[in-house]
């Protein structure tokens, strides 16, 4: 998670990360600096949640979907003033004392968790009571009544987003006239370079009612994903290019807006599905996918 990161926008608290993290007395508040840490973990269900998912978020107002660092510069609020000889005391009692700064740390982690836990919590509830409200603007298919959604989270490269789509396919076929699918961008593409540009084009193959063909293409040939398979896809199902490629342009604002709803309900990996409010996590089989609905059938 991302929490030791935001205590660097706490003034004392940055400084003391500072040395505890580097060992050095910086001179001035305002130079504390650090060594560029290129995050690269997985983000796949396969692993534990990263950081650079937490970290992807906090850019994506700017649109900045890209591998991200820790700033090389850390700027102190001058507003809150220490003398050289208080500086250098905390810094002292710091290094003397690495097991204060830990418990710190643990705490405020552990009361970040708690709030981000009871957000997500609500989050949930509002999608039991009311999960049409989270359809918005998506690309849908299955029963029109939306008595039953199932939202799924997914990236186009993501194998196991290939894998689940299998499922999805065989419990759509099945359920089709009780449960309305939505799909939901949900690029990482911290490990998918692709995931943006494919994630671009189905919005783009949307926009002339082709989304579904469109995004059987890209789960059929995820070993093909580039521009030249994105133009020939758009080709083969014949849409307007000219339409296509400037609707790829404006499609980010809408990824993000996902992207930002799935961070609210607590998604951080790839593919998640929620059924009125039931969470099927992972390259789900169809027998997880029955499940969940039967949950829903209960409540």
């Amino acid at each position: 998670m991302n929490y030791l990161l935001s205590l660097w926008r706490f003034p004392i608290l940055s400084l003391l990360l500072s040395s505890l993290f580097l060992g050095a007395l910086p001179v001035r508040a305002e130079s504390i600096s650090t060594s560029n840490q290129t995050l690269d973990r997985q983000v796949d269900k396969s692993s534990a949640q990263p950081l650079q998912t937490r970290i992807a978020l906090d850019r994506l107002n700017d649109l900045e979907l890209n591998p991200t660092q820790i700033p090389t510069k850390i700027a102190i609020d001058q507003s809150v003033k220490v003398s050289p000889q208080l500086e250098k005391q905390i810094l002292e009692v710091i290094r003397r004392n690495p097991a204060v700064m830990l418990e710190v740390l643990q705490k405020y982690a552990l009361e970040q968790q708690a709030k981000e836990q009871k957000a997500q919590a609500a989050a949930l509830k509002l999608a039991r009571k009311d999960t049409k409200s989270f359809i918005g603007d998506s690309p849908t298919t299955g029963a029109s009544n939306r008595q039953i959604v199932m939202v799924a989270f997914s990236d186009f490269q993501c194998p196991y987003c290939a894998t689940a789509d299998k499922s999805v396919k065989q419990f759509m076929a099945k359920h089709k006239d009780k449960v309305t699918l939505v799909y939901k961008y949900f690029p990482l593409t911290q490990i998918h370079p692709e995931a943006l540009p494919a994630a671009r084009a189905a919005w783009a193959a949307n926009k002339q009612g082709k989304f579904w063909e469109y995004h059987d293409a890209l789960y059929t040939n995820q070993a093909k994903l580039g521009e030249a398979f994105y133009v020939e896809t758009a080709t083969s199902l014949k849409l307007d290019l000219n339409k296509f490629n400037a609707d790829r342009k404006i499609a980010d604002n809408a990824i993000v807006e996902d992207f930002k709803l799935g961070r609210k309900l607590g998604i951080d990996g790839t593919p998640t599905f929620i059924i009125n409010g039931e969470v099927v996590t992972g390259a789900a089989s169809l027998a997880d996918l029955e499940k969940a609905l039967a949950q829903v059938g209960k409540k």
